[in-house]
């Protein structure tokens, strides 16, 4: 049973499967699919730096005053945001959008000026998110501050819907957000085949069989504007405030965990360092695996993908793994 919305300013989908035809009962899983949209539109009005009567935006715009009372929801996405960012040196950092909101990645766009992004950098900084989760409350220590989570919180919700499925008895789907994907289960005792997409076109590059996993793949050719002979990706760094340099951006990121909200996190970030320091990353972190499409079309997988990862027969231009 398969369903799409529009949720969190992309396309969702959910594939449940719900037994054999002699079993399955597909009115339940189609109001099991229509519970599971309604979760994530609630943890949008919850997450959205976008929504200006989100908890999240009015979080930010009372940076710098007494830390508030914090959802649940928002204090589990925000602590394990803070512990990312830590991991990974800042290459993901929730607080970006204070730099982050000078950018707008559509045709026709400019680039900010060096001198605004000079002035909103010192605004950036995962330290100053302050949280205090015994007395569940929270604060942005720098006026001006501003949080965004849209690196991890369409990775949570995938999360979320998924336990919701599982929890009205559809323990086998699929829920996909924008690139975000969790697979739970099988589909008829089989896994769940998740296609890496070809960047440079339809089709994809490979396929990851995964049962109870999160595959979510991030690349710089889906939101770019050129200026002045210069492309411009949407991946940023949030310690720069720029976006990843060409010369050691990845083309596609496809990064495997064992959660949507660490995989969306995590992808970011190895975007962020780059084809090797990503790589090395990963390699030397255990639960993550990655595929990484170079902008030469090569492909580089790491090792714990290198027997699972099934590539496309018959592809006229097919990128090799790298071993």
């Amino acid at each position: 049973v398969y369903a799409e919305a529009e949720l969190m300013g992309t396309r969702v989908s959910i594939n449940v499967w719900a037994g054999p035809p002699e079993t399955a009962d597909p009115v339940a899983a189609g109001n099991a699919i229509r519970e599971a949209f309604a979760e994530m539109a609630r943890l949008e009005h919850i997450m959205s730096e976008w929504q200006p009567d989100s908890e999240l935006s009015r979080l930010s715009d009372a940076a710098g005053d007494d830390a508030r009372k914090l959802s649940p929801e928002l204090m589990r996405v925000l602590v394990r945001s803070r512990e990312i960012a830590e991991d990974t040196n800042g290459a993901f950092d929730p607080t970006f959008h204070g730099v982050g909101q000078l950018w707008h990645f559509q045709p026709g766009a400019q680039p900010p000026s060096a001198e605004d992004i000079a002035a909103k950098l010192p605004l950036v900084g995962w330290q100053w998110l302050e949280l205090d989760e015994k007395a569940g409350t929270g604060r942005l220590a720098k006026p001006g501050m501003r949080l965004g989570l849209g690196a991890i919180g369409k990775g949570f919700a995938a999360d979320e819907a998924s336990a919701l499925l599982a929890k009205m008895g559809f323990p086998n789907h699929v829920v996909e957000v924008g690139g975000d994907t969790y697979a739970a289960g099988a589909k008829d005792g089989k896994p769940w085949m998740v296609g890496i997409q070809r960047p440079d076109g339809p089709g994809v590059v490979g396929i990851l069989p995964s049962r109870d996993r999160a595959v979510v793949t991030s690349g710089d050719y889906q939101r770019y504007f050129e200026f002045e002979g210069k492309r411009y990706a949407h991946i940023l760094d949030p310690r720069t405030g720029w976006p990843v340099p060409a010369e050691r951006s990845p083309k596609s990121v496809t990064l495997v965990a064992s959660t949507g909200t660490d995989a969306d996190a995590y992808c970011t970030a190895v975007a962020v360092m780059g084809i090797d320091d990503g790589l090395a990353y990963v390699e030397g972190h255990e639960g993550l695996e990655v595929v990484i499409i170079t902008q030469d079309d090569e492909l580089r997988v790491s090792s714990g993908l290198r027997d699972e990862l099934v590539l496309p027969p018959r592809d006229p231009a097919p990128a090799q793994p790298s071993l």
